[in-house]
């Protein structure tokens, strides 16, 4: 078998940068977890690419590289520079209608610009497609450039990781909050059901808009098991939807190793791990 390399897993919130690096040696396991704060939003950074700033995670990233010997880095995407839209598979099958419907879906962006991907969901008569801008994500690409492998993954993916990680194959929901955006995801034995994200001004505003939501999307007012959350605020989060959400299901915040079935070295950090979790599970998976 092939040395699978060292994984190096990023994530983002407002300013700062959480990493996760594995351990070749073992499955599930981290040599590392740790957090670098700048004052400036790196998200914001990354899409501008500004002068003032992005050279300084350029950088921080180089420097993890060359202190980890890092083989491959997998980044976590922002949901607010994607467009999510479930379709029925008949218009995947078909190109031109593809075609079509991006040119519907984005218009007024050039399709040279455009990257659509395809995702299979539980209920094969339907696709998920996720549209990005290459101009958006350049400054992803600029950060896994000095590794050479690089790979991006939404919020999503990040629930069919899980399913891989922990093996786990009945229903779950996962909800995980940036500043002024929750995304969502619903899996059912081991398949993505479907996915959505919500924005929002004010946490205050979230039940309303969960609500006016689930009026077309059924699903988030199914039957699950679990519900992990995790990213910033979750205890406020979960404060404001618990009440719309299953009465049956497993409320798990992602705020531990031992609830990520993960390992490391260290078990206390100085930062709330619910905000390091994608970066952490991007780092151990085998995918």
């Amino acid at each position: 078998m092939d040395d699978p390399g060292t994984n190096l897993g990023v994530c983002f919130s407002a300013g700062n940068l959480y990493y996760a690096v594995s351990d070749p040696e073992a499955d599930k396991q981290l040599t590392y977890i740790g957090a670098i704060e700048f004052n400036f939003d790196v998200h914001e950074s990354l899409v501008t690419r500004s002068e003032d700033s992005f050279p300084a995670v350029l950088d921080s990233v180089k420097e993890l590289k060359d202190q980890y010997h890092i083989n491959r880095i997998r980044l976590q995407t922002h949901p607010v520079h994607e467009c999510w839209s479930i379709l029925p598979k008949l218009i995947y099958d078909k190109a031109d209608e593809r075609e079509a419907y991006l040119n519907i879906l984005m218009r007024g962006i050039d399709r040279r610009l455009i990257e659509p991907f395809w995702f299979g969901l539980s209920n094969q008569n339907f696709k998920l497609l996720l549209v990005r801008n290459k101009k958006v994500m350049e400054g992803y690409r600029k950060l896994s450039n000095p590794i050479g492998s690089g790979e991006f993954f939404s919020d999503f993916e990040l629930g069919q990781q899980w399913t891989q990680h922990t093996g786990q194959k009945g229903s779950f929901m996962t909800v995980s909050i940036h500043r002024n955006l929750v995304s969502i995801a619903s899996f059912l034995l081991g398949k993505m059901r479907s996915a959505t994200y919500i924005k929002f001004d004010d946490l205050i505003d979230l039940p309303y808009l969960w609500l006016q939501k689930a009026e077309h999307l059924k699903w988030l007012h199914g039957l699950h098991e679990y519900i992990y959350v995790y990213g910033d605020q979750t205890d406020q989060l979960i404060d404001v939807l618990e009440p719309y959400w299953d009465d049956a299901a497993s409320i798990c915040l992602l705020n531990s190793l031992d609830k990520m079935k993960i390992d490391a070295p260290e078990r206390n950090y100085n930062f709330p791990l619910t905000r390091a979790f994608p970066a952490i599970l991007m780092a151990v998976g085998n995918f």
